[in-house]
């Protein structure tokens, strides 16, 4: 027994030994998506300086990056004796009164992204920790500051107050830059390195230009996006992007720029669409727009548009493309006249949550996950989970946009209503978005209730509890998806309106890692499939059980959630829009070609629609139920065969179910399933060609639509 317990011992050290030599994977906390990686600033202003020969970390440095096309700014904060957060003015530079963080903030503001680099000692300071992160939240700037440091252990502190603040772990493999007299030796350990990142998730590493090429290669492999400094050499700038470097943070960002022109960018979507793209244009005004759609016009080139880029079939990618990066035309203001919000189409769904919040409002129709910018969500026309509900185009008071002739226009439902319709499931090809106005609601509380049942009585229970119920305000199904009882049971859960919100602040997710790796554990097999129902189950009832959340906190469920822990697979998404009397027979016939073709799916969630009267690409086309499915997918060429085969056959089903198929996903459809499913397309693309004769607005997406119907 003894000898069985000292192999049990041995067993577990091992073990332990292995998971603590290994790079840890790479789960950031707030990064929204892998795609948002391709916004991070390719060259960076390190100190704010766009020369050798300029003083850095100054407010005068700032404001030329900001006059200037480099897309980041680099700039030292310390902490004063009273606690403010200062700009560290270069040693170089006169003294002069010190300038407060919050003065550069509200010149900065969102217009680019700005990474902070603390320089503070000791290597304790949680009061410093707290004010940054309440600094960086009340200007509502965490989608675009980063908080970058050597010491760790301060980015362990800020982790731990503000998991929604972008973090950039910097270090060496053997030496600090002139600061390792300040910290202590262990950080320059590699087992210690290993194990902050283990411990404080970051979203970035901060990495020298001379870092072993063999480690730099692991990190990518990784995952982790890296930001080199500091790098002036033009060949030295071009072997790290080509090592696959995210940005680089230069003394003299205009010449690296002009020596790496030419180079086309190669960019993704969530669907692993590549993009060879010949510029990447990063607007932050509606001059920006007409700007470059001017050079565009000049240059005979095309224009394509994308905030996160979460569509799956290149509905944003073309190569040699001039590249319009929406995500920094972000602004939002609530007009308490109206009660409606009017936003820049880059904004993302949690932005404006933050910001109406503070009001007592909420958005009335947005998807369940609210990394999204609004420009995407439009044009895709996407729907959410709230009852009662068409989908977004429903929301939209007026438009700002830049039409394809550099024309700035105002539009509403009965302004130029062909193009306003148009444009909502337009995918980008008839005008850029440049600014939306839309209806809020009250932020309610809410009372979560759920009920586990079979699919078959689905529909029949939907409307008892939820149609019938004027009290309920959210609500949405899920089904068990492992392959031993697919589709043997489903969930129905629902909010009901208990009363007027008391919650003025966003409140995170709990237990992300724990539910992460649940959700994880059933990309592996049965077993992990059944572990994730039973969650499901403990988790509705701990919930039922629990005090009323508001609207917005109903509504803001954490993508990290399902963020894949390796890179051997891809997650997929298909969905589909099924007559609500025929959700039982679609999802009979779903679980047969499941099986068949041996699909892992990982989830399924049913949402109502309302009929869609607006778009001329209606997918609701009846009051419907959306079924949205996650699949697991190896990225072999057999493997994708396989998914377009499937693909195919469930668009064949949904159709003779009078159903349809969403477009913002993979291109797996034929002439005919698109003419069945839309036969509006041919109008579509005639008023393409009214608004856009030139067709300077295209995509991968566009040229297989009219491939299709050439």
């Amino acid at each position: 027994m003894k000898r069985v317990f000292k192999i049990f011992l041995a067993l577990c050290f091992l073990a332990c030994g292995a998971y603590l030599f290994s790079e840890p994977l790479y789960t950031p906390t707030a990064l929204s998506s892998l795609a948002h990686q391709a916004s991070f600033p390719k060259y960076t202003a390190y100190h704010a300086v766009m020369s050798t020969s300029s003083r850095g970390n100054t407010l005068e440095a700032i404001q030329e990056v900001l006059a200037s096309p480099v897309e980041g700014i680099e700039i030292d904060i310390a902490v004063s004796e009273d606690g403010v957060p200062f700009l560290l003015t270069d040693q170089s530079a006169e003294a002069s009164k010190p300038i407060p963080l919050e003065e550069v903030l509200n010149l900065v503001q969102s217009q680019k992204y700005l990474v902070l680099n603390i320089k503070t000692f000791p290597v304790f300071d949680q009061k410093f920790a707290q004010r940054l992160s309440k600094i960086i939240r009340d200007h509502h700037l965490q989608e675009t500051v980063i908080v970058s440091s050597f010491n760790p252990l301060f980015l362990l502190q800020i982790r731990l107050e503000a998991r929604d603040i972008l973090l950039m772990y910097n270090f060496t493999e053997n030496q600090y830059s002139g600061i390792s007299e300040k910290m202590p030796w262990i950080f320059r350990h590699s087992f210690f390195q290993k194990q902050m990142r283990r411990l404080i998730r970051p979203d970035l590493l901060g990495v020298p230009w001379n870092l072993e090429e063999n480690f730099l290669k692991s990190l990518i492999a990784q995952g982790y996006p890296l930001i080199s400094e500091i790098v002036e050499d033009v060949a030295v700038a071009r072997r790290l992007f080509d090592l696959g470097i995210k940005g680089i943070q230069t003394r003299d960002p205009l010449k690296l720029m002009e020596g790496m022109s030419g180079n086309p960018q190669t960019i993704y979507d969530a669907g692993g669409s590549i993009g060879k793209i010949e510029r990447i244009a990063h607007i932050k005004s509606i001059e920006d727009i007409v700007k470059t759609l001017q050079l565009a016009k000049r240059t005979g080139t095309k224009i394509t548009i994308a905030g996160r880029r979460h569509s799956m079939g290149g509905q944003t990618l073309l190569d040699h493309s001039i590249h319009l990066n929406m995500l920094g035309l972000n602004h939002v203001n609530y007009n308490p006249l109206t009660q409606t919000v009017t936003v820049g189409a880059g904004a993302t769904w949690k932005k404006i949550q933050t910001i109406l919040a503070e009001q007592g409002r909420s958005i009335k129709v947005m998807q369940s996950d609210n990394i999204f910018c609004v420009g995407g969500s439009l044009s895709a026309n996407v729907h959410g989970w709230q009852v009662g509900a068409p989908p977004i185009d429903s929301t939209v008071i007026s438009l700002k946009v830049v039409t394809a002739d550099s024309t700035v226009l105002y539009i509403r439902k009965t302004a130029e209503p062909e193009l306003f319709k148009a444009i909502m499931g337009g995918y980008g090809q008839f005008a850029v978005i440049a600014e939306v106005e839309l209806v809020t609601v009250p932020n309610s509380m809410l009372k979560f209730q759920a009920q586990f049942l079979h699919p078959k009585d689905f529909s029949k229970e939907f409307k008892r509890h939820i149609a019938k119920n004027p009290k309920v305000e959210l609500a949405y199904g899920r089904l068990s998806v492992d392959q031993t009882d697919l589709f043997g049971e489903a969930g129905l859960f629902w909010y009901e309106k208990v009363g007027d919100s008391t919650e003025t602040e966003i409140i995170p997710e709990s237990m992300v890692a724990l539910k992460r790796g649940i959700f994880r554990s059933s990309q592996y097999g049965d077993f992990g499939k059944k572990v994730r129902w039973a969650a499901e189950k403990i988790y509705a009832k701990k919930a039922v059980a629990g005090p009323p959340v508001s609207r917005t906190n109903a509504m803001n469920t954490d993508i990290h959630v399902l963020w894949p822990l390796y890179g051997d697979n891809k997650d997929i998404l298909h969905e589909y829009f099924v007559p609500k009397n025929k959700l039982a027979d679609f999802l009979e016939e779903l679980k047969r070609l499941i099986k068949t073709h041996e699909m892992n799916i990982l989830n399924l969630t049913i949402r109502e629609v309302q009929k869609d009267k607006l778009s001329l690409l209606p997918y609701a086309t009846q009051d419907v139920f959306g079924l949205v499915l996650l699949f697991s997918q190896k990225k072999t060429p057999e493997d994708e065969k396989k998914m377009k085969t499937f693909t195919g056959e469930v668009i064949d089903a949904v159709l003779k179910l009078k159903g349809t198929f969403y477009l913002p996903y993979r291109l797996h459809y034929t002439k005919e399933q698109l003419l069945k499913a839309y036969p509006g397309v041919p109008k579509w693309i005639e008023v393409k060609k009214k608004w856009d004769p030139n067709q300077l607005f295209d995509s991968q997406f566009f040229r297989h639509l009219s491939s299709l119907l050439a």
